[in-house]
């Protein structure tokens, strides 16, 4: 929901509220109980005020169900109500006929209707409280429209009325805010990725895995009627399978029956408006001036006014695309036709043969990195990611086996390790590409990328050291070296004459050092030194290959400094500059590092926006040493485990384990690091904390400081103990870890109920923009400060809470939630959180209000995120029975 913008006209006589009106003295007494869907209770209080409701959205964005939704609601509460539905081209009136069927039969002849039937529906609605509802009014008869303008200004009485979003409407469209008085409106958004998760998942009835959740997403532009049709389609027609308890995507989610449910929305546009989506699916994401020159500008902007194309930003500028992008799919799977055949000539005339091709489809793909990329580009952007990895996979090996030089191999190489590869490419280009002739730079280049794609096979470290030295001489011998040491630092260790060496090979000039010294930054922020790493990082060169290396690097050694927010910004700097270079495994390697800040900074739900463009879609960073690709997704498990969506943490898990050869270094990266993250789940705190301790140690002998300090946290979130923490405190301290040694304070001073301490470590979350953690600990100093009876106290923490809420730099609005927690539980939440208390589990909770396991869940994950709560033993002390 984008927001409510009110339409309040003046005018002499406000209509009646419906509780004036006259509803029940049982309804006005209290709150009536509606639907849980939010909009829905929104939309029911403003009708008992007396208010109308225009509710816009696109096309199949939900709005025939919303108003279904609500009319229960209404009925539920005793209104009466009348349906209209327009229809575009019908006969005058027969909204009202077909909502009326039952008049009687002195009423009905036509002669008669136009003048009986205004007199009949004022008599229905002034016999109590009701409510008019309108599916699409804008497509009212003429007739039915004047007669529902003539009602409301008679009556009062409220209309709720929904309409198709348009940017190109008519002075003379009938819409609700021309006629009601007073009105809201409400607009319908696409659906973000994580709520077409959860929508699919209970329509599908279990788990779904992150990438079928992610093409659905791009295909429906986050339209719930659209992900639906998808799915069910995609169920009926075997496309997807179910392996356990997940569902999991095929090679193509496309049935005919979908052709139906586009061809619903297509078919309502003239012939022109068709042939030019056609025209764009076929080219491909364009540059604004290319669609206009092809479509042109009128025809370009009826489009958006529809809402069927949308401007997005990605590679050298704003680009126009189709929208939803599953229009592509409709196009692309019809058959050869003479008239698609003219519109690629006509694509060739007007910008050139090379836009004459058709693109292949090849989904899985995305969806949202922190702030940099609004919500509704995300589809978008992953379609243009995808079509550019397609046409690059052409281009390249074409290019390759037409000229299988370095320069060629290097480039179709890099991109096949980035994504999926057609079978047998790898091997042919590794084993054919004539390095005889290579410039030494460029026979280096290629040695590394051969090396990185047999770690991915996990191949030996012999063969892959060997193929590193090759079979000449480069004359770059300590950059072969560095690369050697850092492939053995990322997979197993990082030793003391590692470091040495290390240093050593950084202070040499040229391509030597340059290499050095970019293994020189990630071995110092993973062993515990990010100070000396970021110190490092001002000594490379700013030009050249190296700033694409050093980006991701940089922003690692900021998370590992304790520098969570600066690491933030600066990913979100490097997605700009990856988007316009359609760098792939860029996306990965900053997403990885907005994850780990927002995490750091307890943000759980802005960590799996950031990390859900690379989660969902065929992105990886195979090409990178350090590669992220197994930790990243470890990273979003645990995020989704915080934030209460337990059905996701497996799927991710298993989607990070498919990444073969990835860091052991860094943080969240070792193949131990999901089975802890398992036990989470199902062990108790004790044995979940046991097993990171475990895995801290082992993390610790191999010189992963950072991983091992990073394991140790998580463990004393479940088990803590305040010996190890100020054991630990030191050790970070150190580290030279900042915002972690807050996070400590708080929890010591937290478990000893050290009011002012918890008060200070607060104040210092806050300045290192843990805001969401800051709230969270100045609230329970308020609480110990007011157990204490120093009511003084309270009050001064209570006016830093509200300083905090009011700030340019806020928490977000999740954890404000949190401030009115108490008041802002459902009665069902409610009784669900006496149950926790009482030590009861999901399937007893389910046995005892008859819910299923699924609801409960949902309630359960419902009440974390309004309380902030994380554990049973937190989610119990909201109780009432405490």
């Amino acid at each position: 929901m984008r927001g409510i913008l009110p339409v309040l006209n003046e005018r002499d006589g406000r209509p009646m509220s419906l509780l004036q009106r006259g509803l029940p003295p049982w309804q006005q007494e209290g709150e009536p109980v509606y639907a849980r869907n939010t909009e829905v209770q929104r939309i029911v209080r403003y009708v008992i005020d007396g208010t109308s409701v225009s509710v816009i959205g696109q096309h199949w964005s939900g709005r025939t169900e919303l108003l279904r939704r609500v009319g229960d609601a209404l009925r539920g509460i005793g209104l009466a109500l009348v349906q209209l539905r327009g229809i575009e081209h019908s006969r005058p009136l027969e909204a009202f006929k077909v909502a009326l069927p039952n008049l009687p039969a002195n009423r009905r002849p036509d002669a008669d209707l136009s003048a009986e039937l205004p007199r009949a529906v004022t008599e229905l609605l002034s016999e109590g409280p009701a409510v008019v509802l309108v599916d699409d009014i804008d497509l009212l008869d003429e007739a039915s429209w004047v007669l529902l303008e003539q009602i409301h200004k008679a009556t009062g009485v409220p209309i709720v009325a929904t309409a198709e979003s348009r940017g190109d409407i008519d002075p003379d469209e009938r819409l609700l805010i021309r006629m009601a008085q007073p009105v809201v409106k409400l607009t319908l958004d696409e659906l973000r990725l994580d709520a077409i998760h959860d929508l699919l998942e209970e329509r599908l009835g279990d788990q779904v895995a992150p990438s079928l959740s992610g093409r659905v997403h791009m295909k429906s532009g986050g339209l719930p009627g659209y992900a639906i049709a998808f799915a069910d389609s995609a169920k009926r027609r075997a496309k997807i399978r179910k392996q356990g308890s997940v569902w999991h995507d095929g090679a193509d989610l496309w049935s005919e029956e979908l052709e139906g449910a586009f061809e619903s929305l297509l078919y309502r546009y003239p012939e022109e408006i068709r042939e030019a989506l056609e025209m764009l699916v076929a080219t491909g994401p364009l540059a604004v001036d290319q669609a206009t020159t092809l479509v042109g500008q009128e025809e370009l902007e009826r489009l958006e006014g529809r809402g069927l194309v949308r401007l997005f930003s990605a590679g050298s500028g704003p680009r126009i695309t189709v929208n939803p992008p599953g229009i592509s799919d409709y196009f692309r799977h019809r058959a050869p036709s003479v008239r698609g055949i003219r519109l690629r000539q006509q694509i060739e005339e007007v910008l050139g043969p090379e836009f004459g091709i058709e693109i292949a489809e090849q989904p899985q793909v995305p969806r949202q990195f922190a702030d940099v990329i609004p919500q509704p580009d995300i589809p978008l952007l992953a379609r243009a990611f995808r079509d550019a990895f397609d046409a690059d996979l052409g281009r390249t090996w074409s290019n390759w086996s037409e000229s299988p030089s370095p320069g060629n191999g290097i480039a179709a190489l890099e991109l096949r390790l980035t994504g999926d590869a057609p079978a047998g490419q790898i091997e042919a280009i590794v084993a054919e590409t004539e390095l005889d002739a290579a410039a030494p730079l460029e026979a280096l280049y290629f040695r590394y990328l051969h090396a990185r794609w047999l770690v991915t096979q996990q191949q030996p470290r012999e063969a892959v050291e060997a193929i590193l030295a090759g079979t000449g001489d480069l004359g770059f011998p300590a950059a072969i070296e560095a690369l050697t040491i850092g492939f053995h630092a990322e997979q197993t260790e990082i030793t003391a004459p590692m470091l040495e060496r290390i240093e050593e090979i950084a202070g040499l000039p040229g391509v030597e050092g340059d290499v050095g010294g970019l293994i020189l930054i990630a071995m110092h922020a993973l062993g515990g030194r990010p100070a000396t790493a970021l110190e490092q990082f001002a000594k490379l060169p700013n030009t050249g290959w190296v700033p694409r290396f050093a980006a991701p690097l940089r922003g690692l050694a900021l998370v590992t400094a304790g520098r969570p927010q600066e690491a933030l910004e600066w990913a979100s700097s490097q997605l700009t500059v990856a988007r316009e270079r359609f760098d792939r495994s860029a996306i990965v390697a900053q997403a990885y590092v907005a994850v780990m800040a927002l995490l750091t900074m307890s943000r759980y739900a802005d960590a799996t926006a950031a990390g859900s463009i690379a989660a969902s879609g065929q992105f990886q960073a195979a090409n990178l040493l350090f590669g992220p690709d197994r930790a990243l997704m470890n990273a979003l498990a645990i995020a989704a485990r915080r934030s209460g969506r337990i059905s996701s943490v497996g799927t991710l898990i298993e989607r990070g384990a498919s990444y073969a050869g990835r860091s052991e270094a860094v943080p969240m990266g070792a193949i131990g690091f999901p089975a802890a993250l398992v036990t989470e789940i199902d062990g108790t705190p004790e044995e979940t904390s046991a097993s990171y301790r475990a895995l801290a140690g082992a993390l610790r002998e191999r010189g992963y400081e950072f991983s091992a300090a990073g394991s140790t946290m998580l463990a004393m979130l479940l088990d803590f103990d305040v010996d190890e923490a100020i054991a630990e405190r030191a050790r970070l301290e150190y580290l030279g870890g900042t915002v972690f040694l807050a996070y400590l304070d708080a929890r010591i001073a937290h478990h000893t109920r050290d009011a002012a301490g918890l008060v200070e470590a607060a104040r210092w979350l806050r300045r290192e923009h843990a805001n969401d953690s800051a709230l969270k600990y100045f609230l329970a100093a308020a609480r110990l400060y007011r157990e204490a009876g120093e009511e003084d106290r309270s009050a001064e923490v209570r006016e830093e809470v509200a300083a905090l809420m009011t700030s340019e730099d806020p928490a977000t609005e999740i954890a404000l939630t949190q401030v009115e927690s108490s008041l802002g539980f459902t009665q069902r939440e409610r009784e669900i959180i006496d149950l926790v208390a009482e030590g009861m589990n999901n399937p007893g909770i389910a046995a005892a209000l008859s819910l299923s396991v699924r609801t409960v869940e949902t309630h359960l994950r419902n009440i974390r995120r309004k309380s902030g709560a994380l554990e049973r033993e937190e989610i119990g002390e909201y109780s009432t029975l405490r």
